[in-house]
Order: C-alpha cells, then structure tokens, then sequence
C-alpha cells in the first residue's frame, strides 16, 4: 500500500511519530515535509499531520484528488490543537474537515501509532475508555472552598479537581500520553464528546458553586446577575481559554478572537497562558526540540528567582537534552528502531514526549525506583513578576502570572 505522510505547520512530532509506521515494513511510505512543493502523484492514502492555514487548501485539494483516503493525525490536524490558541488574536487555524469533508481523524497529542495503523489497514480500532475510568485517583464531586493553579503532590489518591486543581479528564478518553500518571492534569487531547471545552466549563463550574461569585442587584425585582467585576471565581481562572479549549478552539463554537496579533503565531500561542502552565504547552508544541525549549522556559525562571535545582535535576534534564540530540539522528535517518529506542528512553524520564513529567524546580512523579524521590520533587513556587530573559527565550509575566510579552527564538529543523 502506498501511504503519503504530510507535514504541514508547526510542531512535528506527530509527522515524526509516523516513522514507526516502518518498524514491520509493509507500506510504501513516503514523507513530504514541504507539501507545497510536492508533485502530484497517486497514493492509496494520504496522512496529513501539522496545524491548517485557509491557504493550505489548494495543496490539500490536490492531496484529495490524488489520494484514496486522507487521515489527519493528531489534533493541530484535526481540531487546530495547541497551536489553535492563536485563535485568539486572529489568527485562523482550521481543522481538517473544513478542507476535505470525508477524511477520518486521529486525534490526540501525540496521535497514537496504533490507532492509525488500524485506520489505515481498515481495521478496528480498540474502544477507548473515559480517563476518570482508569484514574487512580477517585472523585466524591463535592463543593469546593477554593481553586488551585499549582498543589503540592503529597494527595495522590483524590481527584484532582476535588482538590481544586482542574483536570479535564472528565471529557477525555484514555490516551498512550497519561499526563495524569506523572501527577499533571489532563488538559483534553482526546476528547470523549463534542465540544469538550464548554461541557468541562459546566463541570467545573458547578464544582465551584461555594466560592464567591460577585452579582448586582436588578432593579426589576428579579434574582440578582452577575456582576461586571472580577471575584473569586474569575481570579481562580485566569486562563479560561488555555485551560478548558487548549486543544479544540477551532471546533469550540467561540468565535475567533478579535485581539491584534503579535505577528508570530507561536508567540500567539503562549500570550495569555499562565506561567506555571507553560512548560506543559512547551512540551507539547516544540516537535523534536520541545526538551530544550521547555527546559529554557523553566531554567529562565528558576535562574532569576533562584528556585533549589538539585544535583539529581541537573543529571535528568542533562540526559534528556543528549536524547534529543540522538533524536536528531534518529529522524534524520528515518530509523524506526532507533526512534523507538531514544523515545522510550525519553519517555522514562519525561514522562511521554510531552514532558507531562518535566517542571519548574525538579520532576513531578519519580523517575528511578531507586532515586530518593524527595531530592528532585517539584514544589510549589511563588509566582514573581517580572522580565525574564535567557539566549533564545524571553518572556513577561504580570503580577498573577500571565504571559504579556514573550519571543522565542524559533529551531531551524
């Protein structure tokens, strides 16, 4: 069978994820990492991986036209994904659907290899269950005093969300990624219904039914409404948009943003986000460099707050930066083996490829059954205002964290 796989915008983890497809070789594979420059010529099928332009479509109806089946793989594909944030000041990311109707998706961050060796040989794929089903962690949904942004990770029996801490596991199926098995929240990749986003929002919200909303009185007698004003509710949930629509805004309903651009759609991205979650966004977007521009964003902010870094955090984040240069290696030479191996490897210590393990001060779960898991454990960290600056990164926070400047110095790949 001969199978094309596209790259198109932004991070390529997914377009790397699909070198695996060559580990028992059975399909003729080609890779196209510049579609627009591609000749036209027949395939059984078409994979079609990276975020979507309006401009992407005269090369995607070629794409349709000389291909049997066309399969988007991973959500920037198939809902906008994370880069999709960009919405927000204008920008027009678009799924694939908008393009090519009948084409089948895969989505999730990453797309799992699996699923779409079984969508491209007609197979069946395995029916997934919701996250809170296989979550080690248990729920008893009541009220809750108060929202978290950051918790300590001492509690890893209780829901997240019953800690305050929101997670949206609750509108997510199970997924290779497990963000919840390193102590991070689910932020939604594979969603479990549509519109994930609002259904989360009503979730959540109903959980926050004790804390204090601020209301008006209406003069016409009527229940009081809510008031023009922020309270504790707002306060707790700085980043609505980041948090509850990091992956699916385009297929949100929420029109598209009318705040100006900054020019660069990946600052675009990362303007608006919350420090604390940066490094989960990082991970997630960066494609094969996503190591070193995580560890840059976190290094940046432990260095001018000087927050602890143990000798064991060191070793880690050395080790994984080294895996990401035999990554290069490994996609350069499109080696299945290989790619198999280095991600495993990063995946001991990271967590997944999107570094749910990595954070700001150490690891969030323990790497090594033999390590003293206390020696290199995130905490808790104050958030401080201020310009933070380090080579290829630079980046500004308020003063209850939010991102209002940043620039970073895209890879040449």
């Amino acid at each position: 069978m001969d199978v094309k796989v596209f790259q198109f915008n932004g991070c390529n983890k997914c377009y790397n994820e699909t070198i695996l497809l060559n580990v028992e070789p059975k399909y003729n594979l080609e890779f196209i990492e510049d579609p627009k420059n591609w000749k036209e010529t027949k395939t059984d099928l078409s994979v079609i991986t990276g975020y979507l332009l309006a401009e992407d479509k005269e090369v995607l109806d070629k794409i349709k036209s000389n291909s049997g089946k066309v399969i988007g793989y991973g959500n920037c594909a198939t809902t906008g994904g994370v880069f999709a944030l960009a919405n927000q000041r204008g920008n027009n990311i678009l799924p694939l659907k908008r393009f090519i109707a009948d084409s089948q998706k895969i989505n999730g961050c990453l797309g799992e290899i699996e699923e779409l060796k079984s969508v491209i040989d007609n197979e069946e794929p395995s029916q997934l269950k919701n996250l809170c089903m296989v979550c080690g962690r248990k729920t008893t949904c009541d009220y809750l005093d108060e929202v978290k942004r950051q918790i300590e990770l001492d509690d890893d029996k209780t829901c997240f969300n019953d800690l305050g801490y929101l997670c949206n596991g609750f509108v997510a199926k199970e997924c290779k990624e497990r963000c919840i098995d390193y102590n991070a929240p689910c932020r939604g990749c594979k969603s479990s219904l549509d519109r994930p986003g609002i259904r989360m929002l009503g979730m959540f919200g109903t959980l926050m039914g004790n804390i204090e909303v601020a209301t008006e009185h209406s003069e016409l007698g009527a229940t009081d409404k809510l008031a023009d004003q922020d309270d504790d509710v707002t306060d707790s949930l700085p980043d609505v948009l980041g948090n509850f629509f990091r992956f699916t805004l385009p297929t949100s309903g929420l029109p598209r943003g009318r705040i100006a651009s900054s020019g660069n759609i990946l600052d675009d991205v990362f303007l608006g986000r919350l420090i604390e979650e940066l490094p989960l966004i990082s991970g997630l977007l960066g494609g094969d460099h996503s190591i070193s521009l995580t560890l840059k964003i976190i290094e940046t902010y432990e260095e001018a707050n000087k927050i602890e870094v143990s000798e064991t955090t060191k070793k880690y984040r050395k080790e994984l930066l080294e895996l990401e240069n035999q990554l290069h290696e490994a996609i350069k030479s499109k080696d299945p083996k290989q790619y198999k191996k280095i991600t495993d490897e990063i995946r001991k210590i990271g967590g997944n490829m999107n570094l749910s393990n990595v954070a700001f001060g150490g690891f969030r779960s323990q790497i090594d059954d033999k390590d003293n898991f206390e020696d290199y454990k995130t905490h808790v960290f104050d958030v401080v205002e201020g310009a933070y600056k380090n080579g290829s990164v630079e980046y500004k926070i308020d003063p209850i964290g939010i991102v209002k400047e940043i620039k970073i110095k895209e890879v040449e790949r």
